[in-house]
């Protein structure tokens, strides 16, 4: 019988560590996500000024940070539809 109490208890011992060790990860990802969402709101934040853009019928004002942004999901999705993977 004190065999299966050692048991027990390094069972609880490993539960717990591996429960720690889980609320540690998601801990980092809430950090991480934080940092970016901080980031983002600075970008924001310091690039409000409004900016030409010269488009073929139009040469509409906006934001800086909506044409960087706008650019970005551009080239996200061709990317995608191009399918091609950058090799590292």
């Amino acid at each position: 019988m004190g065999s299966n109490r050692s048991r027990d208890a390094d069972k609880r011992d490993a539960d717990k560590k591996s429960s720690a060790e889980a609320g540690r990860r998601i801990g980092v990802r809430q950090v991480g996500w934080l940092l970016l969402a901080v980031v983002a709101v600075l970008f924001v934040v310091l690039n409000n000024n409004k900016t030409e853009i010269n488009l073929i019928a139009a040469s509409p004002e906006w934001p800086m940070w909506v044409l960087v942004v706008a650019s970005m999901v551009i080239g996200f999705l061709l990317a995608k539809m191009t399918g091609r993977r950058r090799d590292d």
